[in-house]
Order: C-alpha cells, then structure tokens, then sequence
C-alpha cells in the first residue's frame, strides 16, 4: 500500500498558502458543490484547487475550496475514492488523517477530540455522526490552532469521497486556550450548516 505523506498538501501545506485576499466580515452564504456531493457555507465565495493523491498505484482526484478572512482560512477537501479500491477507504482515511496530525507537529500533544454532526440531504435535517479534532499547529512562524473534520460517505456508483473540513486560526501570541475559539458559535454555520448527499 502506497504512502500518502504527500496528502500535507491537502491541510496544513495547501490551507496555508498565500492564494486569497482577504474580507472584514463573515457573511454567510451556500456553495452548492453536486459533483463533489455536498454543499456548504462559506463566508465568501471560495477559490477552488484541484490536485492528486498517489494511493495503491493510483491517482486519486482532491479538490479543495478554501476562503481566507483576515486570520482564519476556512476550507473543505474531497478525496474520490473510485471503486476499484473502496475497500480500502478506511485505511486510506486513517493514513489522512496521521498525515495531517504529523504535519502539524499534534502527535506529541494529542488532540481534543469532541463528537459532532453533519447533515445528510433529504426531507428534513437527517444527521450523521463525525468527530472533530482540536489542536494547536507548530510552526515557527506563529502559534496556530486548527479543527478538523473527516466525513466519508459513498458516492454512489460504488466508491467512497473523504471530505475534510477545516478551520485554521492564527492564534494570538499570548493565548493560551484554544478549545473555545475553534468551537465559537460564530463559526457555526461553516460546520453545522455542512451537507453531503
């Protein structure tokens, strides 16, 4: 089975990269993604990046939409998971998610992991279950602190997507706490508004 070091592009790399401007507000609106299979709001509309990712002797297609206010990026990755491997996708899910962990230098300080939902399309607000994970990024030039989540849902013709909400924050350099700033209500709709088919 193939490594997918190379999916730090996907997070901490790729999330981190000077590629947008900047806004004073958020002001939510929805991103209707139907070939990727969700939609979700965002406080402007996001710039889009597409990649892959080697995986057992494929090359599996990320997309990325990501939108940057002032300090803090906000961003979903898909991962398609054709067919052909979905037998695999737990392994490969796993694999994501200590790559993103090592990136960010939390494998020494383990991440606060709390439980959490997300919405599944149809008639009312049917619910999935999920987990996010808090942590504080090292990096030398500056204190940040991340919330992750991973959803992994069939694409309907067999294979799997892997999705991965994040949200990155340039943390103050005297703060301490970083649990209720990744979990404010004002980033709410950026999470609980997120919604796969």
């Amino acid at each position: 089975m193939q490594s997918v070091g190379s999916v730090k592009a996907v997070g901490i790399i790729v999330v981190s990269a000077v590629i947008l401007g900047c806004s004073p507000k958020l002001d939510w609106r929805t991103v209707n993604t139907e070939r990727l299979g969700y939609s979700a709001l965002f406080p402007e509309k996001p710039k889009q990046a597409q990649r892959t990712l080697p995986y057992a002797g494929l090359e599996l297609q990320q997309t990325l939409e990501v939108v940057q206010i002032d300090d803090v990026i906000m961003s979903i990755t898909t991962i398609a998971v054709p067919s052909s491997i979905n037998a695999q996708v737990d392994a490969l899910l796993e694999q994501v998610q200590k790559a993103i962990l090592q990136s960010a230098n939390a494998v020494q300080t383990p991440p606060i992991k709390r439980p959490s939902q997300y919405l599944i399309a149809g008639p009312g607000r049917s619910k999935g279950l999920a987990e996010d994970y808090l942590f504080e990024v090292q990096n030398p030039s500056g204190k940040r602190w991340m919330r992750v989540r991973w959803i992994m849902r069939p694409d309907g013709e067999g294979g799997s997507r892997i999705y991965q909400q994040s949200l990155l924050i340039l943390a103050p350099a005297n703060a301490k706490a970083f649990q209720s700033e990744l979990t404010a209500e004002k980033w709410d709709p950026f999470f609980d508004e997120f919604r796969v088919q």
